[in-house]
């Protein structure tokens, strides 16, 4: 197991106060008895109070379900998840404020909601530098275990890293085919977070402002004419229903899904279960994590091809590719390390080039989990041509 650099203080001063703030938000629950320093005391039990944005549906729903039940089976259950509906507790964008001020004591949701909070990890939404889901899971992780500034961010907004894993490759929907950047002359697509936007803006493209839940509506009524998202819009979202052509253009992963914990409540657990989260943890960023998830993407994929009206799922020439990726050049790798400097990750620069060396190293690993929209589109190919 990867051992940190820094120590993180294993009781805080707030005593008193910090009890009964975990109390009340389910941290060291079920009646457990405290240490003087607020901590729960070695040998009860504890539970941790979730908020999500994450549906069922999705493929994100096992990947934070075997976390949860790990624990608990783990620790024959003294360490237990309440979980809680999507969004019941706090909506997406808020989730990481709520459990920031012990509203929740571990989140789930999108990182892009509150980019500020995460320069680590929206280093995955600049375009054209990771494409395989397992390799950057793992870089994430490895990059909060061993780089001292990553942790000192972390610190700071008071939430221990869990994980964070891509909500997919970006792949584009469409009434036609897109086969290069020439065809993004014009365009008006959907499209999330602001190096995305700006990547598709480069090319020609006209981003049409829609929340997910509004993107089916947009089609529709033609606000946009396609879509960039991941198998979700297509299957989760229903949007095979009015796009008939999907493609991979090789932009490759964007944002990422993130877990946490409130620094308090990690901090307040027994030792003993201290020690067992942080065992289930590291299993779950260096492969269980993207075995769920690609389990879940392979049913995405199985009701995408199925679907009578999907005509094409294809992938961009290489050329094609190259094209879009030297018009983007290195501006938003700039842009990045300027951001994530206001934003308190010292050494940006630094953190960039180690977190890039990783994602070379993992991506040429042996044993690489393949990516499901590349396994996806083979599958189509494969019968297709």
């Amino acid at each position: 197991m990867f051992q940190r650099f820094s120590k993180r203080s294993a009781a805080m001063a707030f005593a008193a106060i910090g009890a009964l703030a975990l109390a009340a938000c389910g941290g060291g629950g079920n009646g457990s008895s405290t240490d003087g320093d607020g901590s729960v005391a070695e040998g009860e039990s504890f539970t941790l109070n979730l908020a999500t944005m994450v549906q069922t549906s999705t493929p994100h729903h096992p990947v934070t379900m075997w976390f949860f039940d790990e624990l608990e089976a783990r620790s024959e259950g003294r360490l237990t998840v309440d979980v809680t509906n999507p969004e019941e507790i706090c909506p997406g964008p808020e989730i990481a404020e709520c459990v920031r001020d012990g509203r929740a004591d571990i989140g789930v949701t999108i990182t892009d909601y509150t980019p500020a909070l995460f320069p680590t990890q929206t280093v995955v939404s600049l375009p054209f530098m990771a494409d395989n889901s397992s390799a950057v899971m793992q870089a994430l992780y490895e990059m909060y275990m061993e780089n001292e500034d990553a942790q000192a961010v972390w610190e700071k907004n008071g939430l221990e890293f869990v994980g964070a894993w891509p909500v997919g490759r970006l792949i584009m929907g469409s009434n036609d085919q897109l086969t290069d950047i020439s065809d993004l002359e014009g365009f008006r697509l959907r499209a999330i977070g602001p190096y995305t936007q700006q990547a598709f803006q480069l090319a020609g493209a006209n981003i049409v402002s829609l929340s997910a839940a509004e993107s089916y509506e947009g089609i529709q009524n033609r606000l946009a004419d396609g879509v960039a998202w991941t198998f979700d819009g297509p299957v989760d979202y229903g949007l095979m229903e009015l796009l008939p052509y999907w493609t991979d253009p090789g932009f490759g992963h964007y944002t990422v899904f993130s877990m946490w914990v409130n620094q308090d409540a990690y901090d307040s657990m027994p030792e003993d279960l201290k020690t067992l989260f942080d065992e289930v943890r590291a299993d779950f960023n260096t492969g269980e994590g993207i075995v769920r998830f690609n389990e879940g993407a392979g049913r995405q994929c199985d009701e995408l091809l199925g679907f009578s009206g999907t005509e094409r799922f294809d992938r961009w020439e290489q050329s094609a590719t190259d094209e879009w990726k030297d018009l983007v050049g290195n501006q938003m790798v700039e842009q990045w390390v300027k951001q994530a400097t206001t934003d308190g990750l010292v050494n940006a620069e630094q953190y960039l080039e180690e977190y890039q060396a990783k994602l070379a190293t993992l991506s040429s690993a042996p044993d690489l989990v393949q990516d499901p929209v590349a396994a996806c589109v083979d599958r189509f190919l494969s019968g297709n041509g």
